[in-house]
């Protein structure tokens, strides 16, 4: 009956780590969805195995880390410090080289949980969300590592579809919808119809309201950078969508409590998502450094501020 009993518990705690590690994958959308979470994870396992793999071990370990690090537990549980781990382990094998990069992989889904877990008491005292600032922060110290550390080296067979790859052609013609459904892929730096597609899914799974607006977001967002000028490939790329998507949802629906206005206030975010990443992009070239979810941070922190200010916006 005991030993019973220790199974049982066993077998909740794993059940525990399970749900939440996949809601990792969902936070990364800003929801907090078990289903949400493994249809992503299917999404990212059919554009490949191995990245699957990585992903979601990378979600574990952030989930455990968090645990023993003092994280509160409800955070823990809805996959809170998870999901920069995610984007870091998936980060590691995409932008790096070598054998090693599992290990940093899981060295990076490691710091990128601490790292949640010490900033969120810091700006929490501001009321001001953390979201993806730890894996954008490791990321770029990672890639401008590989200057340095011989351990440390940039993949040469770096995928077009990668936002850290500047030197894309110009040529072809733009397509819409492969723009807006790859752009939602892109926000896991995976260039992928049927991750974009999962993705969408998994968002309308979490509530119509996510998916409409991640549609609108990257629908806005690439007519936004259509008409400024953007080369065809980028657009087909979606490499200006991902941010806004995420920048819609976080403005629209997670950091605002006035329902009447988010579609207004979230369209002109998504808006603003273009003209920011083309500019960090300028900014960040020389060093070779990918803008990353950086103009999500960015709008998103700008569009809460002009509400504290102007609190009829």
């Amino acid at each position: 009956m005991l030993q019973t009993s220790k199974n049982l518990i066993y077998l909740e705690r794993l059940f525990s780590l399970l749900s939440a590690s996949l809601k990792g994958f969902s936070q990364v959308v800003l929801v907090g969805n078990t289903f949400s979470g493994c249809l992503i994870l299917l999404g990212i396992t059919l554009h490949s195995p191995i990245l699957g793999l990585m992903a979601f071990l990378s979600s574990i370990v952030g989930t455990i880390t968090g645990k023993y690090c003092g994280g509160d537990e409800f955070l823990i549980r809805q996959g809170i410090y998870s999901f920069n781990s995610v984007l870091c382990g998936i980060s590691a094998i995409l932008f790096l080289g070598g054998d090693k990069r599992w290990f940093i992989a899981i060295f990076a889904a490691v710091l990128a949980s601490l790292s949640m877990a010490f900033l969120s008491k810091w700006f929490d005292k501001w009321n001001v969300p953390v979201l993806t600032i730890p894996f954008v922060a490791i990321t770029w110290i990672g890639l401008l590592s590989t200057y340095r550390f011989d351990m440390l080296r940039i993949d040469s067979g770096f995928v077009v579809s990668s936002p850290a790859q500047w030197n894309i052609p110009t040529e072809g013609t733009p397509t819409l919808l492969i723009g807006l459904i790859k752009g939602i892929g892109e926000v896991f730096v995976i260039d992928s119809l049927w991750t974009g597609s999962l993705i969408l899914i998994a968002l309308f799974w979490a509530g119509w309201r996510f998916g409409v607006y991640a549609f609108i977001g990257a629908f806005t967002s690439w007519f936004t950078a259509y008409f400024i000028g953007v080369d065809s490939q980028s657009l087909n790329l979606g490499l200006y969508n991902y941010n806004a998507v995420l920048t819609i949802i976080a403005v629209s629906l997670v950091f605002d409590s006035k329902a009447e206005k988010t579609p207004l206030t979230g369209i002109f975010a998504a808006m603003l998502t273009v003209p920011v990443t083309a500019g960090l992009e300028l900014l960040l070239d020389p060093f070779g450094l990918p803008a990353l979810t950086f103009p999500f941070i960015i709008c998103t922190w700008l569009l809460m501020v002009a509400r504290k200010l102007f609190p009829k916006i």
